[in-house]
């Protein structure tokens, strides 16, 4: 899961500093890797910084932080509290736990949720991992804390997290070009599966 949170982190906050010489017509999508916002993870993170529940980040990222607590400064004591109460609650259960072993399930939940507006919770949710669960119940102060705060200001955000991904790209193709060509492989994207089954014959 830790390894869900960095990449999580990487996507939306960092910029590449490299310039790279990356594969003429080198599509990234046909060996699995895509380099994309994602509304939920948005959300979900923005409301954890609204908790005060953060992480180191780059320069970059940290401008971004503070254009977020900007916006944020409008949000209702009411919400902020209870975002605090929980995640303060969260923490206490887990007093061992680094920043980033406390985000890491939040991560988990937020990819969980239908697409935005919505947020819905999953429909089985009684097969999600344990430390999964535990948060799940954050998902409708995500939904409150969406409609009540940075709604209106998502689009804006999801522009600003997607040309960081564009900077990322170059050196995610030249990293994804290099691991290939020492593997000598292509990786599997699909499989598949025969399962044995048998039938009562028809009375």
């Amino acid at each position: 899961m830790r390894k869900v949170l960095l990449l999580a982190l990487v996507l939306i906050f960092s910029v590449s500093h490299f310039a790279q010489n990356a594969p003429t017509g080198f599509d990234l999508t046909n060996y699995g890797v895509k380099i994309e916002p994602d509304r939920r993870l948005m959300v979900v993170m923005a409301s954890l910084e609204a908790a005060g529940l953060d992480t180191p980040l780059t320069a970059e990222g940290e401008k971004f932080r503070q254009k977020l607590k900007t916006d944020l400064q409008g949000l209702s004591p009411e919400l902020r509290q209870k975002l605090v109460i929980f995640v303060e609650q969260y923490k206490r259960r887990h007093p061992k736990a680094t920043n980033a072993e406390l985000i890491a399930p939040f991560v988990s939940m937020a990819y969980t949720l239908s697409p935005a507006p919505d947020f819905a919770d999953p429909a089985r949710a009684t097969d999600l991992p344990d430390d999964l669960l535990e948060v799940l119940d954050f998902a409708p102060l995500v939904r409150e804390f969406y409609r009540a705060s940075i709604r209106a200001k998502l689009d804006e955000y999801v522009k600003e997290y997607q040309a960081a991904g564009d900077n990322l790209r170059p050196s995610a193709v030249e990293m994804v070009s290099q691991l290939l060509d020492y593997l000598h492989t292509r990786p599997e994207l699909t499989y598949i599966e025969k399962i044995k089954t048998q039938t009562k014959d028809a009375k």
